[in-house]
């Protein structure tokens, strides 16, 4: 039971449905040399995956945190004459959760060696029979945003703010402590801390409220802030 308990715990390639490629490998001169890069982010999102390149136009918020994607690399192990290409899955602690089967080839010209190998090693991503288990990394998020902020009792009232495009920060008047407000895809809800719980600030009939789990039930407390 103790076995499977902590197998059951431990992350696994059907955990994730987003990666992120980096633009160029360990063994390229130039970014997506041989478009190798590429091609790997293309066959991922026909597999159903959120895939960017570190060199792409990136979402908002996409790499605000890490651990909810995989890190995908092509790893070359050639010889004198001949290219050797497989890809490893990692997770963004570099945990291996997958490789791919090292593919090989005698082709002398580079490009179509390339091509050749990563299109071999890439059909072998079947061996890991991926199903994205729907797992989400809301909590975990939002701990990342939010930890190691000192907002224990923050007092509503406000001397200062200043706003970005991640949060909207809220000074104390009395002991100029912060009060940190995470934006979420509802303007009208925040992620925060407030008097030592994590919660959520939202807003209801033009007042915002801190409500977060005390207990067995959810608590909700009134805050005199204007955002």
């Amino acid at each position: 039971m103790l076995l499977s308990l902590i197998a059951s715990s431990q992350s696994s390639l059907n955990d994730y449905n987003m990666a992120i490629i980096p633009a160029r490998f360990d063994f390229q001169k130039e970014d997506n040399q041989y478009r190798i890069n590429s091609t790997i982010k293309t066959f991922l999102q026909q597999k159903g995956f959120e895939v960017y390149l570190t060199s792409d136009d990136l979402p908002e918020g996409f790499m605000d945190y890490n651990c909810n994607k995989l890190v995908v690399k092509a790893i070359e192990e050639n010889t004198t004459f001949v290219t050797k290409l497989k890809v490893e899955f990692r997770d963004c602690k570099g945990k291996l959760l997958f490789a791919t089967d090292l593919a090989e080839t005698r082709e002398k010209v580079f490009a179509k060696a390339y091509n050749q190998v990563l299109l071999k090693t890439l059909s072998t991503f079947s061996k890991a029979n991926y199903r994205y288990s729907g797992k989400t990394y809301f909590d975990e998020e939002a701990d990342e945003k939010i930890k190691n902020r000192d907002v224990e009792n923050v007092s509503v009232e406000v001397v200062k703010k200043e706003i970005n495009e991640s949060y909207v920060r809220v000074l104390n008047k009395t002991n100029q402590k912060e009060l940190l407000l995470y934006r979420t895809s509802n303007p009208n809800v925040f992620l925060s801390i407030y008097s030592g719980s994590n919660g959520i600030v939202v807003s209801k009939e033009n007042n915002w409220f801190f409500e977060y789990i005390d207990g067995d039930k959810t608590a909700s407390e009134k805050l005199d802030i204007k955002l």
